[in-house]
């Protein structure tokens, strides 16, 4: 599996899926590759759309992929082993009424958490987004919190 490394954090301002495709080309051969293809996975989802944060993590039942937080919704460019497949998902943000995040810490490992409520018929379903960076984090959950209330 390939070692995903993005050390690009976007405050108080926002880029564009054009800006974020421009500046790919600044990034090492590989790496770029690799971002370049869960660009264009996650081109519907994202096209006029304002990103204000770039990051990595995971959704409920996917593995690791790049995280982009807009306005609107989380979308997760999920990269598959063992051959880097990229599969796009999206959580809307007007489906949820409640969000909430945890920090657990256990034997050395740090799991990052923000959960996602939604109402349903026999209580609320719950969709998670986790493995953010723990310097992410509050920035994201804080982000999504105005986004939803």
């Amino acid at each position: 599996m390939n070692k995903i490394n993005i050390e690009i954090t976007i405050t108080g301002e926002y880029s564009s899926y054009e800006g974020l495709l421009s500046e790919s080309h600044k990034l090492p051969k590989t790496a770029r590759q690799q971002f370049i293809k869960a660009l264009e996975a996650v081109k519907k989802n994202l096209t006029s759309e304002k990103i204000y944060f770039l990051s990595t993590g995971a959704f409920s039942g996917t593995t690791f992929g790049y995280l982009f937080v807009t306005e609107t919704k989380a979308v997760l460019a999920e990269v598959k082993p063992p051959f880097g497949k990229v599969k796009p998902h999206e959580l809307r943000f007007t489906d949820y009424k409640e969000v909430d995040h945890d920090v657990v810490k256990a034997l050395g490992i740090t799991a990052t958490m923000i959960e996602l409520k939604k109402p349903g018929i026999f209580g609320s379903k719950k969709d998670k987004i986790t493995h953010i960076p723990e310097g992410d984090l509050n920035d994201i959950f804080t982000f999504i919190k105005l986004q939803i209330k």
